[in-house]
């Protein structure tokens, strides 16, 4: 995000702790649009944010979640999706693809970003348990 974009005080600070994480994150803003991954996330991935920039919700949903064949995997129970809709914490396990399209199973918890009585994205966190 750079200094001229207009985002939500919670997002910037959720990204400044986000870059200091050893567990892959990511956040999306309150329309569902991927807007930073740490560097951590990128080394799972196979990219870094700035390789691939912010990706709206069909974009990122190529790499998840998908089920262990890598079928595209439509779950209102998905942790983000959970927190995108009800504005709650949730966690969860599904694949997701990497860069060089391997399947990775993941673990992920998804948590709301509120302030002022207005909903702004959702912090992301996730790791790898398939090795």
């Amino acid at each position: 995000m750079a200094a001229t974009d207009q985002h939500p005080l919670d997002l910037i600070l959720a990204r400044n702790l986000m870059t200091v994480l050893d567990v892959p994150a990511f956040l999306v803003d309150h329309e569902g649009a991927m807007v930073f991954f740490n560097e951590a996330a990128g080394t799972l991935l196979g990219k870094s944010f700035e390789e691939i920039g912010k990706l709206n919700k069909e974009e990122w949903n190529r790499i998840g979640p998908v089920d262990a064949e890598g079928r595209e995997v439509h779950d209102r129970k998905m942790p983000l999706a959970t927190a995108l809709r009800e504005g709650r914490p949730a966690h969860g396990r599904f694949h997701i693809f990497t860069d060089q399209d391997r399947i990775v199973e993941v673990e992920s918890s998804a948590l709301p970003l509120h302030s002022n009585g207005t909903f702004h994205g959702a912090f992301v966190v996730f790791w790898s348990v398939s090795g």
